[in-house]
């Protein structure tokens, strides 16, 4: 029987913005962030590593509007799934998303899942790489 890996072994919050805009050069320059980085699936079992990242960030309102404009994100009820230590900092009311915009922030290092708050230029991002 086979699981799928979870994310465990969470690092505290990180503000720091360099991390973020060298893994994902769609952010441009952002004003500030909020994110977490761990490692995911069973220390016990050998294999290559799969990092996690999930991370809320504040972008200027051009790069926010370039980012709606250019990958056309719809409404969407799914709602971004963060780290526990970052949950009461999910900005409040719906998010856009799609494919062209997960796209944007994907590479082959990472593979992101990317969510556009409607009411703040934020984006929220899910993220997993080796």
């Amino acid at each position: 029987m086979q699981t799928s890996a979870q994310k465990r072994d969470a690092n505290p919050v990180r503000h720091d913005l360099e991390p973020l805009t060298k893994r994902f050069p769609a952010l441009g320059s952002p004003v500030s962030a909020s994110w977490v980085s761990g490692n995911m699936g069973d220390p016990d079992v050998p294999g290559p590593s799969l990092y996690w990242i999930d991370a809320i960030v504040e972008l200027t309102p051009e790069t926010a509007r370039q980012l709606a404009e250019k990958f056309s994100p719809a409404p969407t009820s799914v709602q971004p799934d963060v780290w526990t230590t970052l949950a009461d900092a999910l900005p409040q009311g719906q998010f856009r998303a799609s494919d062209a915009l997960d796209m944007a922030f994907t590479s082959n290092q990472v593979k992101a899942k990317v969510f556009l708050a409607e009411n703040a230029p934020i984006v929220v991002i899910t993220a997993m790489g080796e």
